[in-house]
């Protein structure tokens, strides 16, 4: 028993360094981001709609101290779409018809295959990365991506369990 007590001891913290605090470079960005827009759509239940446009997450993935999100446009009108930003925010949970409020906006770290237009009749997708976070019960992150000159916002609500489910790459 102390040889198990002393091996465990001793295995744990070569383990958490592996795991925590790795820092991940341009070059391992780019090449993770397109391992993720290969990648089949992995979340069904983050997606939002207004009018013919639509916003799905594909899929969260994880590595290091960065989380990349699997964003998917899908325009079905004749109308381009004119993206003017993509944003995610910490907000709080509130109940009823109350709007909730925004806590923080977390700036993304890597923008991978982003475009500024959604032609009409078409997709996009795109990754972008943020810096790792983890969300209390009462919060939500918001991500929001709002039109040029135009009134179709989309904004899609993900809770912190999603999150912690991000997939490792």
């Amino acid at each position: 028993m102390a040889l198990l007590t002393g091996f465990f001891l001793v295995s744990q913290p070569n383990h958490a360094a592996a795991q925590g605090g790795v820092a991940v470079n341009h070059d391992q960005m780019e090449i993770c981001c397109q391992k993720i827009s290969r990648d089949i759509q992995r979340i069904y239940y983050l997606s939002n709609r207004n009018g013919k446009m639509r916003l799905v997450v594909r899929g969260i993935y994880a590595r290091g101290t960065t989380l990349f999100f699997s964003l998917k446009l899908v325009n079905r009108s004749a109308l381009d779409y004119d993206i003017n930003s993509i944003r995610f925010y910490v907000a709080q949970k509130q109940k009823g018809n109350r709007i909730p409020r925004r806590l923080e906006e977390l700036k993304p770290v890597f923008v991978f295959d982003s475009a500024r237009q959604v032609p009409g009749h078409d997709k996009l997708t795109c990754v972008i990365a943020i810096p790792r976070h983890t969300l209390a019960r009462h919060c939500r992150l918001q991500i929001e991506v709002m039109e040029r000159n135009g009134a179709r916002p989309l904004l899609v609500q993900a809770a912190g369990f999603t999150l912690q489910i991000a997939r490792s790459i």
